[in-house]
């Protein structure tokens, strides 16, 4: 049985010395794949953040990526060339991408000169380089312009429709109603076979509130990391053998 999961959270580059990420550390990630590999003839392959915390388990394979695009290629390669029987996509990815900075100087200089303001607003962005570089420290104020990456969990089920697939949403500060009720409009969207609903504001070092929902809309309510690995291991391997 094959096993692919995702952890930790992907980083947008700004220059060589900045970039713009979020507060996932792939702590329940790494427990999540440290506890399918303790099975008998589970093979785990972990797509991870770099920065993040890594299972135990050396028998773990271990790809490390840092943007969305990464991402997107490596989980594209390991469903294009291997077969697996679960994927749980517990990465955090960047709603966003950076294209481009102007300082508020620039901006005023360039819209000035143009006729059509959104058109003149795109055009006065200059754009993210490839090559070594940072932004001088000296500007005063900065802007930034973003662009909307891709939903990398469509791919799953797109490339492999027969795997088991565990989606993860996380919102802030909301009634468990809501929650439950966007983790489902999340596993419909996607052809999730489960999904992990969590609320930041109720997640401090492992203890961790989370609710597992299945196809039937039924949830299983866990209070740690380590609860919420063990339950995802047995409500997707229910009737499987290894």
């Amino acid at each position: 049985m094959r096993v692919l999961i995702t952890a930790g959270g992907t980083s947008e580059r700004i220059d060589d010395v900045r970039a713009i990420t979020n507060f996932s550390t792939g702590r329940l990630g790494s427990l999540v794949a440290d506890a399918y590999s303790q099975l008998a003839d589970v093979d785990v392959t972990l797509i991870s953040a770099k920065r993040s915390l890594k299972p135990s388990n050396p028998a773990i394979r271990i790809i490390e990526v840092e943007s969305v695009q990464e991402l997107i290629m490596e989980v594209t390669n390991q469903l294009e060339q291997t077969s697996f029987d679960i994927v749980v996509h517990s990465m955090a990815v960047s709603d966003y991408y950076l294209t481009g900075t102007a300082s508020q100087e620039a901006l005023i200089s360039r819209l000035g000169k143009n006729k059509s303001v959104l058109e003149a607003l795109n055009q006065a962005f200059d754009p993210i380089s490839s090559e070594p570089s940072k932004l001088s420290s000296q500007t005063e104020t900065m802007y930034f312009q973003l662009q909307q990456t891709p939903k990398v969990i469509s791919l799953i089920k797109q490339l492999q429709p027969g795997a088991c697939l565990v989606g993860f949403k996380l919102l802030v500060d909301i009634s468990e109603k809501h929650l439950v009720k966007v983790a489902k409009e999340l596993m419909a969207k996607n052809d999730c076979d489960f999904v992990l609903a969590n609320d930041k504001t109720r997640i401090s070092g492992d203890e961790h509130l989370g609710y597992l929902i299945n196809r039937q809309g039924e949830f299983t309510t866990y209070t740690s990391k380590q609860a919420i690995a063990q339950g995802i291991i047995e409500q997707t391997m229910k009737g499987r053998t290894t």
